[in-house]
C-alpha cells in the first residue's frame, strides 16, 4: 500500500506560491512496504537567512512526520512471520494425501447393499486413481442383541461375502490395516467404544490383554487369507507400555504417535524389534469426514496451497452414498452423502498425488537413508 503525505508550510508574501512550486516525488525503499511521500519544495528567489530558516523549519517537520510513519510501520522480521507472507509452494513440489476408510467390520455384510457400497468406493477411487486404506475390525460384537459376527467365522455365508469384498478392495488399490480385534469393551458395541486402556495400571492397559486381543486379530485375518500392512488403535488409545509393544509388531501405525495427538506429519521411531526395523506414524491431521460441513471445509484445505500439514483424513464407508436410485438407505444410519466425489477431484485439481501408507514409509526411509549417507561422507580438508 502506498500512502501520500504532503508536508504544509506557512507562506510569506515574496514566497513563491504554493501551486508554482516544484515537489519531486520520492520513494522510501522499505521492503515489503514502500511508503511514498513528497520531499521539501525547491524554494526559489530567498534571501540565504530566511533561506535557511524556512529550510530548517520544513526538515524539523519532515523529520517528524517520517518519524510517525515509522513508527506505525511493521518491522521486516514481524512481517516476515505473517501467514500472508508465506512463500507459495515450487511449481514442481509434489503434495501428497492420503484417505482411509473407517471402521469396516462384519458389520457391513449384515445388510447387502452396504457391502455393494464398499465395492462402489473401491470402484470409484479405482477410477481416479486412488490407493487407499481400510481400517478393518475383525470381529462385530453388538452385546446388548447377542450380535457377533467376524471374520474367524468363514462358513457363515455372510461373512465370505464380506471377506471377498475385502479381497476386492485390494484388487482395486486398498491396503488393509487391524482397527483391533473387537473395538469395544465390555458392553460396548463394536466401533463405538475403546478397546485398550491408556491406564498401565487396568487390566486393558497391560500388555498382555492387548497383546493375547492382537494375536487374535492377525490369526484371524490370516484365516481369511487377508494381508494386513499396518495398525491403527482404536480411538487412539493405550498405553505407554501397549504403545511399545505395538511397535514391536508393525511397521507401520496409522495414527499421530503415543506422546502427541496433535502431529501433523509422518514420522520415523526406532523399534526395539530388529525386523519390525523403523516404526512408521502416519497421523490424519484433517480428521473425520462425517458431513457436509467437514467436507466444505477439507474442500477449502484443498484451496489453500500455504497449509503445510500433512493432507491425511479419514471417513465411514456408510457415510458414502450408491449412485443407482434403487440402493436408498436402509436405516437412518445408513444415511449417505457423496463425500468422496467432492473431496478427491478437489485435492486432485490442486496437484495433490494421492498415496498409500506403505509408500509414505518408503519415501521417510529413503530420506533417512540418504540423509545417513551424506552425514558419512569424509570433509575434505
Amino acid at each position: 500500500m502506498q500512502t501520500s503525505h504532503q508536508c504544509a508550510f506557512s507562506q510569506s508574501s515574496t514566497s513563491t506560491p504554493l501551486g508554482q512550486q516544484r515537489w519531486e516525488p520520492y520513494i522510501l525503499s522499505l521492503r515489503p512496504n514502500r511508503i511514498e511521500y513528497f520531499a521539501l519544495p525547491d524554494w526559489q528567489g530567498q534571501g540565504s537567512v530566511e533561506n535557511m530558516k524556512r529550510t530548517m523549519k520544513a526538515v524539523l517537520v519532515a523529520v517528524m512526520i517520517l518519524a510517525a510513519l515509522t513508527s506505525i510501520m511493521p518491522s521486516a522480521k514481524a512481517v516476515s512471520r505473517s501467514p500472508d507472507m508465506a512463500k507459495p509452494l515450487p511449481g514442481n513440489s509434489i503434495r501428497i494425501a492420503l484417505v482411509r476408510l473407517e471402521d469396516v467390520s462384519p458389520w457391513y455384510a449384515l445388510n447387502p447393499k452396504r457391502l455393494e457400497l464398499l465395492r462402489y468406493i473401491a470402484d470409484y477411487l479405482a477410477s481416479r486413481h486412488v490407493p487407499f486404506q481400510v481400517a478393518m475390525i475383525p470381529i462385530y460384537l453388538d452385546p446388548a442383541t447377542g450380535i457377533r459376527i467376524g471374520i474367524d467365522t468363514p462358513d457363515d455365508l455372510r461373512v465370505k461375502e464380506f471377506i471377498t469384498t475385502i479381497h476386492y478392495m485390494i484388487s482395486k488399490g486398498g491396503e488393509i490395516g487391524l482397527h483391533g480385534y473387537t473395538h469395544q469393551m465390555g458392553e460396548g458395541v463394536t466401533g463405538d467404544s475403546i478397546e485398550f486402556s491408556n491406564n498401565q495400571h487396568a487390566i486393558e492397559g497391560t500388555v498382555a490383554y492387548m497383546a493375547a486381543r492382537v494375536d487374535a486379530a492377525l490369526a484371524a485375518a490370516k484365516t481369511a487369507d487377508i494381508p494386513i500392512t499396518f495398525w491403527e488403535t482404536p480411538h487412539y488409545t493405550a498405553s505407554p507400555e501397549q504403545y511399545t509393544y505395538l511397535e514391536s509388531r508393525f511397521s507401520i501405525i496409522y495414527e499421530p504417535g503415543p506422546t502427541n495427538h496433535r502431529t501433523k506429519e509422518p514420522f520415523l521411531r526406532s523399534s526395539s524389534n530388529p525386523a519390525t526395523g523403523k516404526v512408521c506414524f502416519v497421523p490424519t491431521p484433517l480428521g473425520m469426514v462425517e458431513g457436509p460441513k467437514q467436507t466444505q471445509s477439507i474442500v477449502l484445505f484443498a484451496d489453500d496451497s500455504h497449509r503445510q500439514i500433512l493432507a491425511s483424513l479419514f471417513f465411514h464407508p456408510f457415510r458414502e452414498r450408491l449412485p443407482s436410485s434403487d440402493a436408498a438407505p436402509s436405516s437412518p444410519e445408513d444415511e449417505t452423502g457423496a463425500y468422496l466425489e467432492r473431496i478427491i477431484p478437489a485435492f486432485q485439481s490442486h496437484g495433490f498425488v494421492f498415496v498409500s501408507v506403505t509408500q509414505v514409509r518408503k519415501q521417510l526411509l529413503a530420506k533417512t537413508q540418504s540423509h545417513h549417507a551424506k552425514a558419512a561422507q569424509p570433509t575434505l580438508p
